[in-house]
C-alpha cells in the first residue's frame, strides 16, 4: 500500500499542471517551459515553449569556445494571431545574458507596440550540456514599450 501511495504521489508531482503567472511592463519575470505571462494592463501572453539548443561550455570544463543557446516563445497580443519567436545569446556563467549586443544573436524582439528581451537562461552547464533536462530550465524575461 505505501509503495502504490508513493507512486501515486510522484506521479501526480510530475503531472502538476504549469500556471500562468502575471508581470508588470518592465519587471523581469521568469518562464518555466509551457508557462506563460500575462503583462498586467496589456493583453500580451507570452509562453515559454522551451530550449531548443544549449551550446553554452559547462563552467567545469575548457572549450575552444562557448556557443549560444537558443530559445522559442510564443507571443499573442489580444486578438492576433500568435507570433514564434527564437532568442539566440550568449549568457555569462551566472546565466545572465550580457547587455552588449553581438552580431548574429537575438536578445530582444519586437512584436506590436512592445520590446522583449531575454534577460537569462538557467540553470547554467556545469559538466555536460545534456545533464539539464528540457524541464529545469528557467528562462528571464522583460517586456516594455517600443
Amino acid at each position: 500500500m505505501k509503495r502504490t501511495l508513493l507512486l501515486l504521489m510522484l506521479f501526480l508531482s510530475a503531472c502538476r499542471p504549469i500556471l500562468p503567472i502575471s508581470a508588470g511592463m518592465s519587471e523581469e519575470f521568469t518562464l518555466e517551459p509551457g508557462q506563460s505571462v500575462n503583462i498586467i494592463d496589456q493583453d500580451l501572453t507570452i509562453t515559454l515553449d522551451g530550449v531548443t539548443s544549449d551550446q553554452r561550455c559547462p563552467a567545469k570544463i575548457e572549450c575552444a569556445m562557448s556557443g549560444p543557446v537558443s530559445v522559442n516563445v510564443t507571443v499573442q497580443a489580444g486578438s492576433e494571431p500568435p507570433e514564434e519567436f527564437t532568442f539566440q545569446t550568449f549568457t555569462d556563467n551566472d546565466g545572465r545574458v550580457p547587455e552588449v549586443e553581438f552580431q548574429g544573436m537575438q536578445t530582444r524582439m519586437s512584436a506590436w507596440i512592445y520590446t522583449i528581451r531575454i534577460k537569462s537562461v538557467l540553470p547554467f552547464p556545469q559538466r555536460s550540456i545534456s545533464e539539464i533536462r528540457d524541464s529545469e530550465y528557467r528562462v528571464s524575461f522583460v517586456v516594455s514599450a517600443k
